[in-house]
C-alpha cells in the first residue's frame, strides 16, 4: 500500500475477484480497500482492526 507502485501492480489483478487484505492494526488495509474500491474491485475483503484484533479475540 506504502509503495510508489501499489496501484500499478494492483492492475495485474482481476477486479472480479475477492481481495482479502488485513495488516497489523487495520489503518492500512482499510486506506487500501479504499484505493481498491476507486479502481473497481468488485469483492474488497478487510480484516477489521488487523491482525492486532484478530489474535486478541483468538485469545480470549
Amino acid at each position: 500500500f506504502l509503495a510508489d507502485d501499489f496501484l500499478k501492480n494492483m492492475e495485474k489483478f482481476d477486479k472480479e475477484e475477492p481481495v482479502y487484505l488485513y495488516c497489523r492494526s487495520g489503518n492500512r488495509s482499510a486506506k487500501a480497500a479504499a484505493q481498491l474500491s476507486e479502481m473497481g474491485f468488485k469483492q474488497i475483503i478487510d480484516l477489521k482492526g488487523g491482525y492486532k484484533a484478530w489474535k486478541d479475540f483468538a485469545e480470549k
